[in-house]
């Protein structure tokens, strides 16, 4: 085996939205190709099982050079395979008796591509209804797979690296879990990746619990079975495009009986992915970005969060079943927005004024977001005449409400979801420039008050 074998990083962590490892199927998106015509005739076949990339798709690079971003590069319109690139497998010794002499191989790696049509200018940043609109999307997804008969939840613990050197230091499996949308464990089995036993003994020493890889079997041996149960359904991962590079991976050593560099096309290649296009695959860690972290306006896309450490695979497919909780259910959601504005108001940031024609009060974003969670669609004035006309949407699929103080926030009222209101806009209207008798105002004190402390107490 190479001698790098120390560097191989544990665990990587990539950036989501872009595919490494694998072609993508199953992904949802269809797949093009680039520049295929200088290819032999075997690898012409197989290329022509995907049309050619149409110029108006994009690379979010190409797209970035332009001064513009992809609406969502979490969501790719399609993905490319190529332009071809020619790449030297170096000569390794794989396993004891066993050396692969070196040679040149035409590879295919798969990219993300977006349609110029939707771009947007880079620096163009999410305003606050569409922020909403996307979580609020995220948090129906989450409801979707737990109301899903087919979710399985799926972690692979894996080692090697999605962009390695060499093909045999590729992301590979070592342990995989299965487990329902509530978290209970279908299959859970450990995995001899079958390389040099040096890399076994240091994945055993990064995870001093996990037992004894040379006695597990290989992961050919296993394949037909985690297939089985893989196929036909909703595959929720977290990290998704590691984890199905790890599959992609794993089932090409099996019938190629050694690693081939990323994107190498063999006509194998096409019944491997339709084995894995059988299974729908989503990404729970893109899905948690955008249901609670903040814009990255260097990047262009929801910040995503960094996965927390765990013993086992199969406690990662129970911590993403804990998450598919969380963001489905409302009243964790409103309990942990309203725990965030009550930490912003400790820490001095609700009354700061900040310029804007004049002098303004700041408001804190996560206590605007708890009341429309709250709210549910529905105008929070007990006296307003048609309360669920804005459980319609706008174009950006927020609902048509607006959140407001019900004690003016200039003169002091608290800047917390239980002294805030959703209002659809003919009563903001009314109460922000009609009369608003004091009555009017403690009847809306007490609403916001009531539905509050209804809520919260179902998330604690």
């Amino acid at each position: 085996m190479s001698a790098k074998f120390t560097d191989i990083p544990f665990n990587p962590v990539q950036e989501q939205h872009v595919v490494c490892g694998a072609i993508p199927a199953g992904f949802g998106a269809p797949v093009f190709v680039a520049n295929p015509d200088a290819q032999a005739a075997d690898l012409r076949e197989l290329l022509q099982l995907y049309p050619l990339l149409p110029t108006t798709l994009k690379s979010a690079h190409q797209l970035k050079e332009q001064g513009l971003r992809a609406s969502s590069l979490f969501r790719p319109d399609a993905y490319v395979l190529g332009p071809p690139q020619t790449v030297t497998v170096p000569k390794m010794t794989v396993r004891p008796g066993h050396t692969l002499h070196g040679w040149d191989e035409v590879v295919f790696p798969p990219s993300p591509v977006y349609r110029v049509s939707d771009a947007v200018a880079f620096s163009t940043q999410p305003g606050a209804d569409e922020v909403q609109a996307v979580r609020r999307a995220a948090i129906k997804w989450a409801q979707d797979v737990r109301d899903d008969p087919d979710t399985v939840i799926l972690a692979v613990s894996t080692t090697g690296s999605p962009t390695a050197a060499t093909p045999l230091e590729r992301t590979t499996p070592y342990e995989i879990a299965l487990t329902s949308a509530s978290g209970r464990k279908k299959w859970h089995q450990l995995i001899n990746p079958e390389w040099d036993e040096r890399y076994q003994r240091q994945i055993q020493r990064a995870h001093p619990g996990l037992g004894t890889l040379k006695d597990a079997p290989c992961f050919r041996q296993v394949a037909d079975v985690l297939l089985r149960k893989l196929r036909g359904k909703r595959v929720v991962t977290y990290g998704r495009n590691v984890q199905y590079a790890a599959i992609y991976t794993a089932l090409e050593y099996a019938w190629a009986g050694d690693g081939l560099p990323n994107g190498t096309l063999w006509p194998d290649t096409a019944a491997t992915l339709t084995t894995l296009s059988r299974s729908r695959w989503e990404c729970a860690r893109l899905r948690q970005g955008e249901f609670g972290n903040d814009w990255d306006s260097a990047e262009g896309h929801f910040a995503l969060p960094t996965e927390e450490p765990a013993a086992s695979a199969l406690d990662r497919c129970r911590m993403t079943a804990t998450l598919l909780h969380r963001m489905a259910d409302p009243a964790l959601r409103y309990a942990e927005l309203n725990a965030r504005a009550e930490r912003a108001v400790r820490d001095g940031k609700s009354h700061t004024p900040r310029p804007l024609v004049g002098q303004r009060l700041s408001r804190i974003a996560a206590s605007r977001d708890a009341v429309l969670e709250r709210s549910q669609g529905s105008c929070e004035n007990p006296r307003c005449p048609d309360p669920r006309y804005t459980s319609a949407r706008s174009r950006n699929g927020s609902y048509l409400l607006e959140v407001d103080h019900v004690d003016d926030h200039a003169r002091g009222g608290e800047d917390l979801p239980r002294a805030m209101i959703a209002l659809c806009p003919n009563c903001h209207a009314l109460k922000t420039r009609g009369t608003v008798t004091e009555e009017s105002r403690a009847l809306l004190r007490t609403t916001a008050l009531a539905r509050h402390h209804e809520l919260l107490p179902h998330a604690l």
